[in-house]
């Protein structure tokens, strides 16, 4: 895998997580501090504090309708330069267990990455569980993917240069939507894959993890794959089952240390690495599942945003 370059608190490749025998007490008591800290920020943060910076994005943002398969469409939110159109663009699946949260969640981020990059940001608002059973937002997410490429009408260029990304089960569905890309012959640029659930077959010993426990996960996959007629080890739902990740776009993937999805995170970046597909995997270390969505309360999230704008960056130049 790609080095870390400058992300000194990062770490990449250690086989050494929260599931080892050596350590674990020092790791209980390092998750009850973050647990802690989380939730007293969580509960005094100013505006701004765990999400960025409302008001100063440097992106012009607006809802479209996008036409998908039948006869529907999704509702997708746009950032896009101040400047106008771009010939980049990045597709954001937002997280939350396939069954809450929503593109407006993640508008400091991906205002950030508007402004570093001058890519146009599309995130759709693709159905959720329980409401709505696998694999209903999946195939939202793979028709915006489609749409996107044949230019987005006028909010890019006729021919973009697109990477995809999102995070937990965003970062699943840019996963899967990176396997759709190349069997449809369509060449992404990346793929960025934050803390994603690439296996909804696996066993997750790390069970009481601070901000998502592995209950909580268990949860999230009976509401999304309970009476849908697929399993945890189909292809459609899981992107580590995949036949093969040969020829798939290069990936940075990062993971929590403090996380359930901290191992197959992991294993997936390994996966994409043995199939030949140029990785990138950074570990980052004492922060639970979600940092990257309070980067003020904690010590490395506005690392892992320059670190997706700087791979961006490299991608598209």
């Amino acid at each position: 895998m790609d080095g870390i370059g400058g992300y000194a608190v990062a770490h990449q490749g250690d086989q050494h997580g929260p599931g080892d025998e050596s350590g674990q007490a020092a790791q209980r008591a390092q998750r009850r501090g973050v647990a802690e800290a989380t939730r007293a920020v969580a509960a005094t943060a100013r505006p701004g504090v765990l999400g960025g910076r409302p008001g100063d994005t440097g992106a012009v943002i607006e809802t479209v309708q996008v036409p998908v398969r039948d006869g529907r469409t999704v509702s997708t939110r746009v950032l896009r330069p101040a400047s106008g159109p771009s010939d980049t663009v990045l597709i954001w699946y937002h997280g939350g267990g396939w069954a809450l949260g929503r593109p407006k969640d993640f508008d400091p981020l991906l205002s950030f990455l508007v402004e570093q990059t001058g890519c146009v940001v599309l995130a759709p608002d693709y159905r959720l569980a329980p409401e709505d059973k696998a694999p209903a937002g999946v195939h939202d997410c793979l028709d915006v993917l489609d749409w996107a490429a044949t230019g987005a009408g006028s909010i890019t260029s006729p021919a973009p240069r697109i990477a995809v990304g999102g995070d937990s089960a965003g970062g699943n569905l840019a996963a899967l939507a990176a396997l759709h890309a190349r069997d449809r012959g369509l060449q992404l640029s990346g793929q960025v894959l934050v803390y994603p659930a690439t296996d909804l077959a696996t066993d997750r010993p790390y069970r009481n993890a601070p901000i998502l426990s592995g209950e909580d996960m268990d949860a999230f996959e009976a509401f999304y794959l309970t009476g849908s007629g697929l399993t945890g080890t189909d292809p459609v739902v899981s992107p580590a089952h995949a036949e093969s990740h040969a020829d798939l776009a290069p990936a940075l993937v990062q993971t929590a240390e403090l996380d359930p999805l901290h191992p197959e995170g992991e294993r997936y970046a390994q996966t994409l690495e043995s199939a030949g597909v140029p990785t990138r995997y950074t570990c980052y270390r004492g922060v639970p599942h979600g940092f990257l969505n309070m980067p003020g309360g904690t010590h490395v999230g506005y690392q892992a945003w320059w670190e997706i704008s700087d791979t961006l960056r490299r991608w598209w130049a």
